[in-house]
Formats: structure tokens, C-alpha cells, sequence
């Protein structure tokens, strides 16, 4: 069981990223201010470096925040067919709509800053994609057992590339761009489960 001082400052982090949240949104990363965020959560500017380190991490952990809650609504996509190819086809879809409609997205693609904001998606985004793939991969293991985890994992790789790629630069409506990678990757799925049947 969580202590009272793991949970006060788990409580403490979620205010300071809320804050966070609110100032990236608003005014992209560039409107980002330390002084900010610690005067909205009623604390000192010193209490969110001690917490972050310095902006960066304040983005870093706002990415992996975001990046938790977005795995949730795509996760319940795949969960949603037994087949693979059907959930993969879901699961695209549903992240790169997600995706269109989140404010935070949006601000780190396009407020000022977002040349900063937007390396969490390419240049620095390892956090990033490592976070969304260990929790994908687990998914589709737990839910495709008929796929080897071998087979599993490359095509959970290639989906959040190509994701990632169509997050950071929009192309063709997020339905068309799941029906493509469905397309591409269904012979080699049933390949997969045919080798192993």
C-alpha cells in the first residue's frame, strides 16, 4: 500500500503536470515557463526543477503521461477483435484520430516551440516510443496468442513507425491510413500463424 507522502507527491506531480499541460496548449513549448507552472500549483520554482530537472523533463514526463492515456483508448480498440489483422486495422485508426483531436499533439506540432516540442516524436523520441511499444507488444501477446511474439512485436514496430510517421506529418484521413497497413501486413500475420498453426 502507498504511503501518504508517495501519494501527496504523486498528487503533486499531477498538478505540476496538469499545469504543464495547460501551458503547452496554450502557448506551445515556447510558453512553457518554470515560474509558471510552480506559481499555479502553489509551490516554489525550485520544487519543479527538484521534481523534473529542468523544462525538458517537464516535457519528457508530460509526453509519457500523455502517452499512458493515449495507449489506454488503443488498447481497448485492439481488444475489441480477435483478429488481428481487424485489430491492428482498429488500433491505427482509433491512435492516429486520438492523435488529430489532442490539443497537446496539436501545440507541440504547431505552437511556437514546436520545432523543440516535436523532436519527442522524432529526433529525442525514444522515450516515447519505447513506453508506447512496451505496452503495445504486451497487449497483442495477451490478446493474439495465435501470433508469435516474434511476429508480434515486428508488427507492432512497424505500426507505431508508421503512426508516429502520420502523427508528425498528416497524410490521407487516419481510416485510409489504417486500411493501408492492414492491407500490408495481413499476409504477413496470416503467414505467421499459418507457419505456427
Amino acid at each position: 500500500m502507498d504511503s501518504f507522502a508517495d501519494r501527496t507527491k504523486r498528487r503533486l506531480r499531477d498538478e505540476l503536470l496538469d499545469a504543464a499541460h495547460e501551458a503547452v496548449v496554450a502557448g506551445g513549448y515556447d510558453g512553457l515557463r518554470m515560474a509558471a507552472v510552480a506559481q499555479r500549483t502553489g509551490v516554489s520554482r525550485q520544487t519543479v526543477y527538484n521534481e523534473f530537472g529542468d523544462k525538458w523533463g517537464v516535457v519528457e514526463a508530460l509526453a509519457a503521461r500523455e502517452t499512458e492515456r493515449f495507449l489506454l483508448d488503443v488498447n481497448a480498440a485492439l481488444a475489441e477483435h480477435s483478429d488481428p489483422i481487424d485489430g491492428l486495422r482498429a488500433a491505427v485508426e482509433r491512435a492516429l484520430t486520438l492523435a488529430g483531436e489532442n490539443p497537446l499533439v496539436k501545440a507541440a506540432l504547431s505552437q511556437p516551440g514546436s520545432d523543440q516540442a516535436s523532436q519527442l516524436l522524432t529526433t529525442r523520441g525514444q522515450q516515447v516510443l519505447e513506453l508506447a511499444h512496451l505496452r503495445l507488444d504486451a497487449h497483442v501477446r495477451e490478446h493474439w496468442p495465435e501470433v508469435p511474439a516474434e511476429d508480434a512485436t515486428s508488427c507492432v514496430d512497424v505500426a507505431l513507425r508508421v503512426v508516429i510517421s502520420h502523427i508528425v506529418t498528416p497524410g490521407p484521413p487516419p481510416a485510409q491510413v489504417a486500411a493501408q497497413l492492414a492491407r500490408v501486413l495481413a499476409p504477413f500475420l496470416v503467414e505467421s500463424r499459418r507457419r505456427h498453426a
